[in-house]
């Protein structure tokens, strides 16, 4: 089990006790891809392992397609996605997943990619089973979704577990900035007890957190760590 968490900028990457870390790039924000360019470098610099996280990227867009495409360039370990939905929250259509399969294959050709439950968790197993060689199993969204982490987590059938390479690992517990998850971590909180219980048949995953409370990052990376102890993995 490798732990790590997120980053969105260069000077980010020497400040926490991690074994890999993930580079987040949000479309909406400003000079994002100069900055993640930076990130790049100061993770490089410091010989840490790292995957990149576009979020609000759409493959079905050429001018997204277009920065996806760099970012995977630019990976190191993997290139993170969301899962793909139609403009109308629907699954793919014929013309949408010609489009969505040769954009997945230029991006494969290039760097590992691993999709995540982000978009709709409830419909997840088709997208992965349908498109997913790397699976990166984002509990909070479980928990978001109005699943159960620990019930998703001991249904997943044994093709799915053997796909997961990382997790996204933060907490649902009600509104704060206009979204319910992204909480640190606490002792026994029902995403930790799921990661548990996942732990159990897939140790040999990279667990990344992500938390909004930066302030928080060095408890919640306690927790996992005392898991990893725990189960000695």
């Amino acid at each position: 089990m490798k732990i790590g968490t997120r980053i969105l900028y260069p000077e980010e990457a020497g400040l926490w006790d991690a074994d890999i870390l993930q580079i987040s790039v949000y479309r909406d924000m400003k000079d994002n891809m100069d900055i993640m360019k930076a990130c790049v470098r100061s993770c490089r610099d410091a010989g840490m392992p790292y995957v990149i996280h576009p979020v609000g990227y759409s493959l079905l867009q050429q001018e997204m397609l277009e920065d996806v495409w760099e970012m995977a360039q630019l990976s190191d370990t993997a290139l993170i996605l969301h899962d793909e939905r139609s403009p109308e929250g629907e699954r793919l259509g014929p013309r949408q997943e010609g489009l969505f399969m040769n954009a997945l294959k230029e991006l494969s050709s290039i760097t590992s990619v691993s999709f995540e439950n982000a978009v709709n968790t409830r419909d997840i197993q088709w997208f992965w089973d349908s498109y997913a060689d790397s699976i990166t199993l984002d509990i909070g969204h479980i928990e978001s979704s109005g699943l159960s982490s620990a019930e998703f987590v001991t249904s997943l059938d044994s093709g799915s577990i053997e796909k997961i390479r990382f997790v996204h690992m933060h907490r649902n517990n009600g509104l704060h900035g206009n979204i319910t998850d992204h909480w640190p971590l606490t002792d026994n909180c029902r995403e930790v007890l799921a990661l548990e219980e996942l732990l159990r048949t897939r140790p040999d995953i990279s667990v990344l957190l992500e938390i909004n409370e930066a302030e928080e990052t060095d408890r919640s990376l306690d927790i996992l760590r005392n898991i990893r102890d725990r189960l000695k993995i």
